[in-house]
């Protein structure tokens, strides 16, 4: 079993490479969407973060439902990634202008 010590070593390691991670999962988010946008939110764009957080990981597209399936919803994850510690948020982009403030900072990530 891996220790508290361990487990924040380990979340160091993911946010000193969370821009590497982010263009990762939007080489394969552009598979699934061809149009989509994929951005870092969270506390990580705030400056916030801890080493006890997640990594927030907002993508955008025309072709993500606007009523999101679970199922759906779990499939595309599993495909972007496998990593616990990484929230994907799957948002129509019709409904960004909605919801940006709430993801407010967003760091674009290009691939």
């Amino acid at each position: 079993m891996i220790n508290y010590f361990e487990l924040l070593e380990k979340n160091k390691e993911l946010f000193e490479n969370a821009m590497n991670i982010a263009r990762e999962i939007a080489v394969k988010a552009k598979e699934i969407f061809k149009d989509c946008e994929v951005y870092i939110t969270g506390s990580y764009a705030k400056k916030t973060h801890t080493l006890s957080s997640d990594l927030d990981i907002l993508i955008t597209s025309t072709k993500i439902p606007e009523k999101i399936n679970f199922q759906w919803y779990y499939e595309v994850v599993k495909t972007l990634t496998k990593d616990h510690r990484i929230n994907i948020h799957l948002l129509n982009k019709k409904k960004l202008k909605n919801y940006k403030k709430i993801y407010t900072p967003m760091i674009k990530i290009t691939s």
